[in-house]
């Protein structure tokens, strides 16, 4: 391979992993334990993606902010008790990672999940000695993904920025590379782009929007 790159960057959800049946059961799943209303299947495509907490606050206001924690810890738990390990690597991504390990690209996972979940997920799948590092959320709150993604940079050493490459699904990606001055490459199987400006989608280091996984060998 024509090396572009020295680190290649990887969301989680809807990048590496379809976890959208098992996050969204998780939801449902919480949502009727705590005994509040159910979502509609269009409010809850709005929790691929962005942080739960921030969801759940949209869907109901009327609860306090110690009321959305408990809600979010509930979620939390049935994701890990009864959900978090379904989740398959999207068709093509295994070899991505095999073929990027192998001809010497550092390979970093930065991801909203939090790592306890991350940690047995890939212990699972057999997916972490394809990676440098990974990093996720901790209980510590406003964290934004840019924060993640410099983790991850600097956990790699790599002080390069044009040789950095983040691969991602949302917006959240997007910008999170935007803000760090990385290159980005949009993947079209995940949850999808909402909300961006021109500005944002006109971003000089867009590499390329792929249709699969392996896809992505061609542009790094």
């Amino acid at each position: 391979m024509n090396k572009k790159f020295d680190l290649i960057l990887f969301d989680l959800d809807g990048t590496l992993f379809d976890t959208a049946k098992t996050l969204l059961d998780s939801i449902k799943g919480a949502v009727k334990l705590a005994g509040l209303r159910e979502l509609t299947d269009t409010e809850l495509g709005t929790f691929i993606g962005p942080p739960v907490v921030a969801s759940l606050k949209g869907y109901y206001p009327h609860l306090n902010e110690e009321e959305i924690e408990e809600l979010a810890a509930i979620y939390r738990d049935y994701y890990i008790d009864k959900e978090m390990l379904k989740a398959n690597l999207f068709p093509g991504m295994q070899e991505v990672l095999k073929k990027l390990k192998t001809n010497g690209y550092k390979v970093a996972l930065a991801t909203y999940k939090l790592m306890k979940c991350v940690v047995p997920l890939f212990e699972k799948k057999d997916v972490s000695k394809y990676f440098d590092t990974l990093r996720g959320s901790t209980a510590e709150t406003g964290m934004t993904k840019t924060d993640i993604m410099r983790w991850a940079i600097e956990d790699c050493k790599i002080t390069d920025y044009d040789r950095i490459c983040m691969v991602g699904d949302t917006e959240h990606d997007l910008r999170g590379a935007i803000n760090l001055g990385v290159s980005f490459i949009g993947v079209k199987y995940g949850s999808g782009f909402k909300g961006l400006t021109e500005e944002e989608k006109n971003y000089e280091k867009i590499v390329a929007y792929v249709d699969n996984a392996i896809e992505i060998l061609d542009y790094v």
